[in-house]
This record gives C-alpha cells, sequence and structure tokens, in this order.
C-alpha cells in the first residue's frame, strides 16, 4: 500500500539521520584536537630568524669571558702578563721560533706623584703607551705591570729585530718627555727567548738590562752604550 511505503520510507530516514547525528557526536571531538594541535605547531615556512630573535645572541655556555684592562692606558694587567709568558714559553719550545721581552720603566715617575699628584701620571702614562703600541704591531702584547712600568712582547721577534723597536720607542719618548718639560727618562731592559734560553731567564735578562741603562742614564751616559754593546754581541 501506498501509505505502508511513504511509512516505511520516513523510518528509513530517521534511521539514516540518527546514523549521521551518532557518528558526528564520535568524531567531532576528535576533530577538533586533531585542528586545535595543528593550530598550535609553528610555522615551518616562516624563515628561522622569527625563532631565534627571541634566544639571547649568546654560545651555549654564555658570552666569551672578558679579560680585565688598564683604565688608563688600555694594556693588560700583571696577571694577564704571566700568563702570556707562559704560553709563549711552551710556543717556542714546541715551535722553536724565538720572541722578544722588553720591559720599559718611566724613571722618576713616583717622585713627580709625590710632588704634583696622581693626576701627573694621568698625564704622562697614557702617551707613552700610546708610543709603545704605536711602534709596534697589532699581534704584539702589552701589559701594565707598576705604576710607570710595562711589559711588551715581541712575537717572532730576535735580539737585532728587538733593539730596532727599543731605539724607536726611546726616541719618541724622551723627545715627547723633554719637548713637555718633564725631568724623566725611559730606561729600557729587553732579551730574546729561543731554543736556548727560556722565557724566563730572558725577563731576569731584560730586568738586568733594564737595571743598567737606569745606571748608565742616571749618570748622564744615556742608553745609547747598551744598545751599542747589544748590537756587537747581538
Amino acid at each position: 500500500m501506498p501509505t505502508t511505503d511513504a511509512l516505511l520510507a520516513v523510518i528509513l530516514i530517521a534511521i539514516l539521520v540518527n546514523l549521521v547525528l551518532a557518528s558526528a557526536l564520535l568524531f567531532l571531538p576528535r576533530l577538533r584536537g586533531a585542528f586545535a594541535g595543528r593550530s598550535s605547531m609553528p610555522d615551518l615556512t616562516a624563515p628561522a630568524t622569527a625563532h631565534s630573535s627571541s634566544r639571547p645572541s649568546v654560545g651555549v655556555f654564555g658570552p666569551p669571558p672578558v679579560t680585565p684592562t688598564d683604565p688608563e692606558t688600555g694594556f693588560d694587567l700583571p696577571a694577564t702578563w704571566s700568563r702570556w709568558l707562559d704560553e709563549e714559553d711552551a710556543r717556542i719550545r714546541r715551535y722553536r721560533r724565538s720572541a722578544t721581552v722588553v720591559l720599559v720603566e718611566i724613571e722618576g715617575l713616583e717622585r713627580i706623584i709625590e710632588r704634583l699628584g696622581d693626576d701627573a701620571a694621568s698625564r704622562l702614562v697614557p702617551p707613552v703607551a700610546l708610543n709603545l703600541s704605536r711602534h709596534a704591531r697589532e699581534t704584539d702584547r702589552f701589559a701594565r705591570l707598576a705604576v710607570g712600568r710595562f711589559g711588551v712582547l715581541l712575537l717572532e721577534t730576535d735580539e737585532i729585530q728587538a733593539i730596532n723597536y727599543v731605539e724607536r720607542i726611546r726616541n719618541a719618548c724622551d723627545s715627547w718627555l723633554e719637548a713637555g718639560g718633564v725631568a724623566s727618562r725611559l730606561s729600557i731592559g729587553w732579551a730574546e727567548a729561543n731554543n736556548s734560553r727560556s722565557i724566563e731567564a730572558a725577563v731576569v735578562m731584560a730586568e738586568d738590562r733594564l737595571n743598567s741603562d737606569r745606571r748608565l742614564r742616571g749618570a748622564g751616559d744615556g742608553g745609547d752604550d747598551l744598545l751599542a754593546d747589544a748590537r756587537a754581541s747581538a
């Protein structure tokens, strides 16, 4: 009968609708979770800098340590100087190369400070330090060891080359001090470290030469004789 067929069709449609609704109720939460997870994932097509910009620009172990320096000259301090000497001594033994230790002292600086105050050192020390570095190479190393004393480590430098450096800084600094009417001069000592002479022995020899230079200049003889003797024995 037509009425019975229509009723069966309605029942079938109702059953299908219920099945669709039941399926939707089962799968809709899963779909929502999938879309939510996808939306929280990073955009792989975005530039890498978009993610790295929020990170600090340092290495895994943080920034490299900063070596403290002397505020008046920019030179390194005695602790760094000692480390350099140890490292250079090991390099000389390993590669059989040479280096020269130079010790420089502004004579009479303590007396000047006693009479004129600490400002006198602030006016004298930086120009002398500037001359020491100006006449050297970028690879050479400098340290302020005391109020008026400096250490210079001339890498890959033998005795003759060191004497040329000593002459240049002596002339430049003495001329500057004399032009300023300063009753002070440089005393300088140097020594080469090589296969047969350790860095420690070179420091001792440089100290001896500095003391000899001080005595000669104090007696009015200047340091030219010391330089000439060093050239003759080099």
